[in-house]
């Protein structure tokens, strides 16, 4: 092994450590030090590889989506209908958020000015193109979609289709983050209750109704959104960060 590949597992591994101490204890309470105690490298070695605590929750953020790609795929091969697989990964979404939630931070955090200002620009860049493959991977499916699983709009153009699908990828997932939201915050406790059933068919039934009026037409829609629920848990369990048996919380969340 070259010094290049040496200094590139030894970060590789700064980020592992990162994010699994991330996951325990959020963003604000961990320190520089933290890290250094936890790899058994020096504070001069961390800050040689990330210029600062920003620097390396971004990094930690791509290590996540990477793993959250892979999701995608692993989704998008799945012997399903299209409509399907678009609810699945809604379905990972906010199993995710459940089971989770200080991995959800880093990646929100991640994104916020303050925070990849004062990364360094190649780490933010990287960043941003793992979201673009992200949002197309997703966007191609939803373009399959249109005029199958969700229909009367077999007629338009192939120009309003890719349109549409735009504006139904920024909607879906839209609605996931702030329905995520909601159950995370103070706010959940009149309007949207924290607990495991109660909570997912918040969820569920804003998301069908979402579908509904762009035109889908299930008649059973609770019994495709089960379906794809069982399959979202198959494909979390296969990624690397957001197995459900992590949490130790899936016996309390149904859903």
């Amino acid at each position: 092994m070259n010094r290049r590949e040496k200094r590139d597992q030894r970060e590789q591994e700064i980020i592992e450590v990162a994010v699994g101490m991330l996951s325990e204890t959020g963003f604000l309470d961990m320190r520089m030090s933290d890290i250094a105690d936890a790899t058994g490298h020096s504070m001069g070695t961390i800050y040689s590889h990330f210029e600062s605590k920003e620097d390396l929750i971004v990094a930690c953020a791509h290590t996540l989506c990477q793993d959250e790609l892979l999701l995608f795929e692993d989704v998008a091969a799945q012997p399903i209908p299209d409509i399907e697989k678009i609810i699945t990964l809604a379905q990972c979404s906010w199993l995710i958020s459940r089971h989770h939630p200080k991995l959800i931070e880093i990646d929100t955090l991640s994104l916020m000015a303050s925070v990849w200002r004062r990364a360094t620009a190649y780490r933010a860049e990287q960043l941003s193109q793992q979201h673009s493959a992200l949002a197309t991977t997703f966007r191609d499916i939803v373009l399959k979609t249109i005029g199958h699983g969700i229909n009367g709009h077999e007629e338009r153009s192939d120009e309003e289709k890719g349109c549409m699908a735009s504006y139904l990828t920024h909607g879906m997932w839209g609605l996931c983050v702030g329905l995520m939201s909601t159950t995370q915050s103070g706010y959940a406790s009149t309007l949207c209750p924290a607990d495991g059933d109660q909570a997912y068919t918040h969820f569920s039934s804003n998301y069908i109704r979402f579908l509904k009026g762009y035109g889908w037409q299930e008649a059973k829609p609770e019994a495709v959104f089960a379906d794809c629920l069982d399959i979202a848990r198959d494909c979390l369990n296969r990624t690397t960060w957001f197995g459900l048996s992590m949490s130790g919380t899936d016996t309390q969340i149904r859903s």
